[in-house]
Formats: structure tokens, sequence, C-alpha cells
């Protein structure tokens, strides 16, 4: 492919795959900040809460410290993921695209799949 390409159709094509790599690293990045059991599961609660949550509520839920759900939540805010907002005494999340959790979702949904096809049709 690459010996048939003229000096600018090559250039193009690098460029093209420099701005594709960006893209790449970013969706990289945010799987790394989502492969997390309680980042997951802090995705999949705001997802199902219409509106916002009290972080004090989020906690109780999950079942974990203050300073363990603050640093998940750091990340999480950091990637674009989660949306904080005080309000008075306290904090409240949302996820800032809801999209999020239909991506999570969806990715739930692939491994179930593929869960399914790999048991042996005589133990289903």
């Amino acid at each position: 492919m690459f010996a048939t390409m003229k000096p600018s159709e090559l250039d193009s094509y690098v460029t093209s795959l420099e701005k594709s790599e960006s893209i790449l690293q970013a969706q990289v990045d945010f799987m790394k900040t989502v492969a997390n059991l309680h980042r997951l599961k802090i995705i999949m609660i705001l997802g199902q809460v219409s509106g916002e949550l009290e972080q004090r509520d989020l906690q109780k839920i999950l079942g974990i410290s203050k300073a363990n759900l603050s640093q998940h939540l750091a990340l999480l805010r950091t990637m674009g993921v989660v949306h904080s907002r005080p309000a008075g005494r306290v904090t409240m999340l949302s996820l800032r695209y809801p999209a999020i959790r239909e991506a999570c979702a969806m990715v739930k949904d692939v491994i179930a799949r593929r869960a399914s096809e790999l048991v042996p049709a005589e133990s289903r």
C-alpha cells in the first residue's frame, strides 16, 4: 500500500494516523479510569439516579471510606466522567454525560454474550 502512495498521500495518511492515535490514547486513558470495581460501581449508581446524588449517600451505598471514595471521584472528575457540585455542606454528584453509563452497559452486554458463547451447549 505505502509503496504506491505519493509523498503527499503518505503525509496525509501519517497526519490522519497521528490524529487517530491521540483519540485512541484518550480512549485507552478512559478505559483505564473505569477499569476499577469501585469506579465502575460509581458510574452505574450515578447512572441509575435521576439527577444528583449526595457524596455521603454514595459512600454509604459503596461501603467504602470517605478518603477512598474521594480518590476515586478525583480520577473520575479528571477524566470528565463525574460532575460534582457543592451544595452548602454537601457535595452533589452526577454523571457528566449519561452516555458513559450506556457505554459501560454495552461493554457488560458484550461480556455477557461472550460468556454465553464459551459455555458448552450441553451445560446451558
